[in-house]
């Protein structure tokens, strides 16, 4: 089943009812059948050997008023080398059990075994009834699919580059609150807000540089800023020597080239449309 996948909840309960529907059909064909024949049939019938070849005298027969024809032991048997008369246990057991009932116990028995395996039967019938019925109705019941919408959604470099755009107010904030080493690690930060108001969250396995380079490069800013301002993160945050108001001059210059080359890329795409 693995080659042609996982078989569905429908398909799984129109099996069961189809293999249950095979069993009773086989259930009533025994019952129609009774224990009599289980008990009085013709049974197997025994191997047929090859006949040996007669070397003795047969033995005479006599018919009697009703017609049985049976073997006859002459006075003489001894001295005269007969045949042994034929060996009829087998028939004599078998007309035996033909002509006698089947016991009351026995036939109870059976019809008891019967009845349970039948009402067992009907009660798979009805679960898989009850399962395809509870398939089609959560099928019935699934929500339909949303339309497509009518108006263009942007794509994630769009997104991020309006979110860049409309967290400016605040990231220049950010940066000019505090003093220059933290401003300037605070405002980097900002491009993981950003991100996420955008729709494209950091991934578990990223540094908050890494998430900022990986935000800026999807929406292709000026490489040359974003390498200034990588730099100075990198030297307030890990570095011990002083950072000054300058490094905050510089950072703020280099955000400020980070949008002008995201305005100017939005600007060229406007005009390519039609």
């Amino acid at each position: 089943m693995r080659a042609f996948g996982e078989p569905t909840a429908g398909v799984r309960a129109a099996l069961a009812v189809a293999a249950t529907s095979v069993f009773v059909v086989l259930v009533a064909w025994a019952t129609l059948i009774g224990p009599d024949r289980a008990f009085t049939g013709p049974g197997p019938r025994p191997a047929t050997l090859t006949t040996p070849v007669t070397s003795c005298i047969p033995l005479p027969v006599r018919t009697a008023a009703d017609g049985t024809v049976a073997a006859v032991v002459p006075d003489d048997a001894a001295q005269r080398d007969y045949c042994d008369p034929p060996d009829t246990s087998l028939e004599d057991a078998r007309d035996i059990v033909t002509q006698s009932d089947v016991p009351l116990w026995a036939k109870v028995l059976v019809w008891t075994m019967e009845a349970l395996l039948l009402l067992a039967l009907l009660a798979g019938v009805a679960w898989a009834l009850l399962r395809l019925r509870e398939v089609v109705r959560r099928r019935l019941d699934r929500e339909p699919e949303p339309d497509e919408p009518d108006f263009d959604v942007l794509d994630e470099p769009a997104r991020l580059a309006a979110a860049i755009v409309a967290d400016a107010t605040e990231q220049d904030a950010v940066l000019h609150d505090g003093e220059p080493r933290n401003a300037i690690v605070a405002a980097w930060a900002r491009f993981e807000v950003q991100g996420g108001r955008a729709g494209t969250p950091r991934r578990d396995w990223e540094t908050s540089s890494e998430y900022a380079l990986r935000v800026l490069d999807l929406v292709e800013a000026d490489a040359g800023a974003v390498q200034r301002l990588a730099t100075l993160y990198r030297e307030a945050r890990f570095s011990e020597h002083p950072i000054t108001e300058d490094h905050r001059d510089a950072a703020l210059a280099a955000l400020a080239d980070v949008r002008r080359s995201l305005a100017l890329r939005a600007r060229a795409g406007s005009e390519v449309d039609p």
